[in-house]
């Protein structure tokens, strides 16, 4: 309304291309970025899993990772019996007794 009052029909369609611009601009920034960042963490993914093979190559290494694994997974172990329910069910609810 505004721009008709004050230039016509010109007026208005030109703040219409200058509106619809300023969208495309931050669709195509929002979408470049999300390509980019998505390609990037791709290219380091398989970055990672090629250094991670040739660090798991080394048996020195793969040993201590293989300790490592077993002691945490029986810490974990230990931490999940104790926090265990009293009947041996966790989650279990009780029975009233009627």
């Amino acid at each position: 309304m505004y721009a008709h009052s004050l230039g016509g029909p010109v007026l208005a369609c030109y703040v219409d291309t200058v509106a619809r611009q300023s969208l495309i601009e931050r669709i195509v920034e929002e979408r470049v970025g999300h390509t980019t960042v998505g390609t990037l963490s791709v290219a380091v993914d398989r970055i990672a899993e090629e250094l991670a093979r040739e660090v798991l190559a080394d048996e020195d290494f793969r040993q201590s990772l293989h300790a490592l694994v077993r002691v945490r997974s029986r810490q974990l172990m230990d931490r999940l019996l104790r926090e265990r329910a009293p009947t041996g069910r966790a989650g279990a609810k009780r029975r009233r007794r009627r």
